[in-house]
């Protein structure tokens, strides 16, 4: 079941963002704004602190929000990009999962998909999460135990394991 103002503003008040703003909550989400800390493939350097940044057609970057967010252990939040951003051609094209009993800044991977360089600016509302009540707390939350790789991060955070999804270097095109 998807929760509503009401409950959002409550989870919000209490510690769940921050900072918090009331302004930010929507009948079925809340708006989490951009922070400051970036990561570009595409750039040198690669990783950097700035208030804005020119994201120009076909790139992609690591970004964070400037809330710090907690999560019930109960609930789970799915985060979506602006819709108006979106129709900008801003997309949000990976991870938007939060799971249950996470605590900490969101990482944001997001591409211009459009013809323009658009600027994108510290404090800049970019997304909404959606939160979702599960039926019953998990047996293992998110950060307990072996379970949760980025709980606590602070941030833009690259992946903790390319292992995955290795890369391919020079020598191994050729073969």
């Amino acid at each position: 079941m998807v929760k509503p103002d009401h409950w959002i503003t409550k989870w919000g008040e209490e510690g769940g963002s921050t900072p918090f703003y009331p302004e930010h909550v929507n009948p079925a989400s809340y708006d989490v704004t951009l922070g400051n800390h970036w990561i570009c493939p595409t750039r040198e350097p690669e990783e950097f602190i700035a208030d804005q940044i020119i994201l120009f057609p076909g790139e992609v970057i690591l970004a964070t929000t400037s809330e710090n967010i907690k999560m019930p252990r109960d609930v789970v939040g799915d985060l979506k990009l602006k819709s108006s951003l979106g129709r900008l051609w801003l997309n949000h094209s990976l991870s938007g999962w939060i799971d249950c009993n996470f605590h900490g800044q969101v990482t944001l991977e997001l591409q211009n998909l459009g013809p323009y360089p658009r600027q994108l600016s510290k404090g800049m509302r970019v997304a909404q999460i959606v939160f979702f009540q599960m039926e019953s707390p998990p047996t293992v939350a998110y950060g307990e135990g072996k379970v949760g790789n980025y709980q606590g991060q602070k941030g833009t955070t690259v992946s903790w394991t390319a292992d995955f999804f290795p890369t391919v270097s020079e020598q191994e095109k050729k073969k």
